[in-house]
């Protein structure tokens, strides 16, 4: 017999909404027209966010898909487990 292999699938389900809950839509911020340095803050702030804004969708994409192969794969445990109690249920029926 293999070894024994134990899976929370609620721990990876509370992972999973975790992450979607921190991965949530974010404010983007922009310094505040009018204000003492405005000028060149939204230039370096425009420059800044023309880097920052493609890492951020990929870092955004990336997070949401973790946490839903996290989802999945609570799924798939438990109905990996389902299928593997049937098979010794069935086993002992017929042993029977």
């Amino acid at each position: 017999m293999g070894t024994k292999v134990e899976v929370d699938t609620e721990q990876l389900r509370a992972n999973a909404q975790s992450l979607h809950e921190a991965n949530a839509e974010r404010r983007r911020s922009s310094p505040v027209a009018g204000r003492l340095g405005a000028r060149r803050s939204t230039g370096a702030f425009e420059q800044f966010d023309g880097y920052w804004h493609p890492a951020l969708a990929t870092m955004t994409e990336s997070i949401d898909a973790l946490s839903e192969a996290l989802g999945t794969a609570a799924d798939v445990y438990e109905q990996r487990d389902a299928k593997s109690a049937e098979g010794f249920a069935g086993g002992a029926l017929r042993a029977v």
